[in-house]
């Protein structure tokens, strides 16, 4: 049932978010529409995968932890929906509150959640989230100064390079669970 819900409300943002990668006439704003209809892909992604994995968690156990994580995870679904939505109309302005959403998660998502393994709720400090944080803020300054026209095209290639290797290392994660799973 997540998994729909999550579909219904992320994709009719990733599809005019494409509209704006194949229609627009401008290179700086197809690179950026391309990075942001990948993060799309991802983060809803990622939100399907929070949820499924706070209700299992909740199905062996009982903590306001979880609960927390919960309401934190989808605080972070509406601001990032939000941006999404909005990316399909003002690409920098809709990037910025999308990175807004990002940045809310990874200060106050304090907890890893681990179902398969005996350490269900798992602490997840400020100093392992830190070097996202970094990445994350650095996008919104990057997004700040293509909104402002400042060196739009290399920044433009800067952010689709950041949300492609973000991409590309939740892809390279995935396929190595999966590995550690069929070895068990």
């Amino acid at each position: 049932m997540i998994s729909k819900v999550i579909f219904l409300l992320f994709f009719p943002a990733c599809i005019a978010i494409l509209r704006q990668v194949i229609w627009s006439s401008e290179l700086t704003h197809q690179l950026l529409a391309f990075g942001i209809f990948l993060l799309c892909i991802e983060q809803a992604n990622m939100a399907n995968q929070d949820l499924q994995k706070v209700d299992l968690a909740k199905e062996q156990l009982k903590d306001a932890r979880l609960d927390n994580f919960k309401i934190t995870t989808i605080i972070t679904i509406i601001i990032e929906l939000i941006g999404f939505y909005i990316s399909s109309i003002s690409l920098g302005w809709g990037l910025m509150i999308i990175l807004f959403g990002i940045i809310w998660f990874n200060l106050f998502a304090n907890i890893k959640i681990n179902t398969s393994g005996e350490n269900i709720i798992q602490p997840w400090n400020i100093s392992e989230r830190l070097p996202v944080l970094i990445a994350d803020i650095t996008g919104l300054i990057l997004a700040i100064l293509w909104i402002l026209k400042i060196g739009e095209i290399w920044i433009s290639w800067g952010l689709f390079a950041m949300a492609a290797v973000y991409c590309v290392i939740k892809l390279f994660l995935f396929i190595n669970s999966l590995n550690l799973l069929a070895k068990v």
